[in-house]
């Protein structure tokens, strides 16, 4: 890839503060919904309270109504996208990143049922056709069996429902995304029945997309962090980050590795101050680097990173993750509790349990008393 001759090295708080500019997390922005989706890339969305946190800790003014009108408006959809897990994007995105995203997905589906006689251009014409309104899971597959026959039977069930939903581009509909539904089987439909806009663009214009996005949103980036937001392999990305380049300006990290970002993009400086920021479970700042020490110290991962798949909750000081949090709730008292994982200064832990209090009242509103607690 091209590069300049003498690109600048970025030390680890510079990338944490342009990282914390771009994620919206040194000032809450006065921007809608949709717009600041966008600003974001997208939100992870597999715990259903995680898109309304990660707004209410960016966004001026949030409420959760604006995130559930945009949703049951088809400005924003919920689909699964990035690294094959569930995502809010907006409906203007939702295309190509379905495209740019989906390609391991309708491959390995490709492979096993052509060989058994499924057509997959077939499978999606008959899902398209019957999810014009939000349809269950179950009723989407029985409809492909019975007309399919036995070449669509249980042999790959395990695949059956991802590659579906990839070939037809089959979004989440209500209650899928609300703040209260917790659920894996909300109903779903055919994007082409519930958003606007010109369907699946080409390949290029749809990794162009991507690429864009994912610089923007996390910039300065390596192909190896791109490749980690997409859920792609990197030789896929490299053409397409090869024929920006030019565009792009290009820096160093302390370990030597090759960093792409927009001119233009905000890079704020080492110093500049970063509030207390409570980021949800799966946010996606969390998940989004291959190399993540901009944003968490590698000797807290393992509380961080649980085995069990579950990315916790996390409580940014000076913008690096120092605590986890959850919400305990007792009859009509709900106290957020912080659980640190180094050891917090007395005026660090005066923002946090200011920004705490205010977020325990946004995630319980009808409590009758709210605190924060330190375990």
């Amino acid at each position: 890839m091209r590069a300049s001759r003498t690109p600048r090295t970025l030390t680890l708080r510079e990338l944490n503060r342009a990282t914390l500019a771009r994620q919206l997390l040194l000032h809450r922005a006065k921007l809608n919904v949709v717009t600041g989706v966008e600003r974001l890339a997208a939100l992870q969305a597999q715990w259903s309270p995680s898109p309304y946190f990660a707004l209410w800790s960016r966004l001026a003014e949030f409420r959760r109504e604006r995130l559930w009108s945009a949703l049951e408006r088809h400005t924003i959809v919920r689909a699964r996208l990035m690294r094959g897990t569930l995502h809010l994007v907006s409906a203007r995105d939702f295309y190509a990143y379905a495209v740019a995203t989906q390609d391991l997905q309708r491959g390995a589906w490709n492979r096993i049922q052509v060989t058994r006689g499924a057509d997959p251009e077939r499978v999606a014409a008959l899902a398209v056709a019957f999810a014009r309104t939000p349809q269950a899971k179950e009723a989407v597959i029985a409809h492909l069996r019975e007309r399919m026959g036995d070449v669509f039977n249980e042999r790959f069930a395990w695949l059956l429902w991802r590659y579906v939903s990839a070939h037809a581009d089959l979004v989440s509909a209500p209650p899928g995304g609300h703040w209260e539904y917790g659920g894996t089987e909300a109903p779903y439909v055919a994007a082409s029945h519930w958003i606007g806009g010109d369907g699946r663009p080409s390949e290029a214009l749809a990794l162009e997309r991507l690429v864009r996005r994912c610089i923007a949103a996390f910039g300065p980036v390596s192909l190896a962090d791109i490749a980690k937001f997409a859920g792609q392999v990197a030789p896929r990305l490299r053409p397409t980050l090869e024929a920006l380049a030019p565009k792009l300006r290009t820096f160093k990290d302390e370990a030597g590795r090759t960093l792409f970002d927009l001119p233009t993009a905000p890079r704020p400086a080492a110093g500049t101050r970063a509030p207390a920021r409570f980021l949800p479970r799966y946010d996606e700042v969390l998940i989004a680097y291959q190399h993540r020490e901009r944003i968490v110290s590698s000797k807290f991962r393992s509380a961080l990173y649980a085995k069990n798949g579950i990315i916790e909750a996390a409580l940014l000081i000076d913008g690096m993750v120092a605590a986890t949090w959850s919400i305990a709730r007792a009859k009509d008292q709900a106290v957020l509790e912080i659980h640190p994982l180094t050891r917090i200064a007395p005026s660090d832990r005066a923002d946090a349990t200011t920004e705490g209090e205010r977020l325990v009242r946004f995630a319980v509103p009808e409590a009758r008393s709210y605190g924060v607690r330190y375990r």
